[in-house]
């Protein structure tokens, strides 16, 4: 009888043991895997080929999930991803989730453009009477800046009926309406959503497309009139690794998964993949990479 009970308590212990060892084995593996959301291009390609590798290296395991942009923050808020990579600073500073998020570096610049439409290419954007642009408001505002640096607005002329107001961060035009037309009635510019830009470029003059929107659609860059070219856009516009900022501060676990992904997106690699990947159409480099840690 002692020699069956030994042999039961031996058994217990050794189920117990794989069992254990098994858990712990996959809390390691948990702790050491970190999961990211992204748009497709290129965020989510320079993931996978490029940071998944460079990541490995030091025994971290990226997992990347392509997730509509409209969803990635509440998607990053909610616990279901560590991280996501898909917008700027201004669009994340109009996030109002009841989870903060915030920035931990700046990766790479994808330039606006505008683009031709029904005008003739060669045509001057300043003789456009129809502009269509992004109708999320951090991709107006930018787009309506862009139309004012090449002169088709005159921000002295528009006066209180220039489209964007006087703090730079919120839109001029009411809060529905899908439209702005200059003082003179010379211009019109449509907000329209960024799913149907490029298909709707022959109902415009112009079209001011975010450089994924024009890459993704396979416009060629032949067909853009003009582009961002100011320095503190370029910074300011920059795309970014958002992330939790309270599990930052306070979870080491969290904090070292956030930090290792972060080193890897500010790394030499990156940008060279950039610069390989995408002809120099987009700019990834000691302009664009900026550590915004604490």
């Amino acid at each position: 009888m002692k020699k069956f009970f030994k042999l039961v308590i031996t058994a217990v212990l050794s189920i117990s043991l794989l069992l254990s060892c098994g858990i712990l084995s996959s809390c390691g593996k948990s702790q050491k895997t970190i999961r990211v959301c992204a748009s497709d291009v290129p965020h989510a390609e320079v993931l996978n080929e490029c940071v998944k590798e460079l990541l490995a290296k030091d025994g971290w395991i990226l997992k990347v999930e392509v997730l509509d942009w409209t969803m990635q923050n509440d998607a990053v808020a909610s616990g279901d991803y560590d991280a996501n990579y898909f917008q700027h600073v201004p669009y994340l500073s109009t996030y109002t989730g009841s989870t903060k998020l915030f920035a931990t570096c700046k990766v790479h610049y994808e330039p606006l453009g505008i683009y031709y439409g029904k005008a003739t290419v060669g045509t001057s954007v300043t003789d456009g009477k129809t502009f269509a642009i992004c109708d999320d408001t951090s991709n107006a505002i930018r787009a309506f800046n862009l139309l004012t640096a090449k002169g088709v607005i005159d921000k002295t002329a528009e006066g209180d009926n220039y489209p964007v107001n006087a703090d730079g961060e919120t839109l001029n035009i009411g809060e529905t309406s899908k439209s702005w037309t200059s003082r003179d009635g010379q211009v019109t510019v449509t907000l329209v959503a960024e799913n149907l830009l490029v298909s709707s470029l022959g109902d415009y003059d112009f079209a001011c497309l975010p450089c994924n929107t024009a890459y993704t659609g396979n416009v060629d860059s032949s067909k853009r009139a003009e582009v961002e070219d100011d320095s503190s856009l370029v910074v300011g516009n920059a795309n970014v690794i958002a992330v939790r900022e309270n599990d930052y501060n306070t979870n080491d676990v969290y904090k070292a998964k956030i930090d290792a992904l972060t080193n890897a997106m500010l790394s030499k690699e990156v940008s060279d993949f950039f610069a390989e990947k995408y002809l120099g159409s987009m700019t990834c480099d000691n302009t664009t990479q900026i550590d915004l840690r604490k």
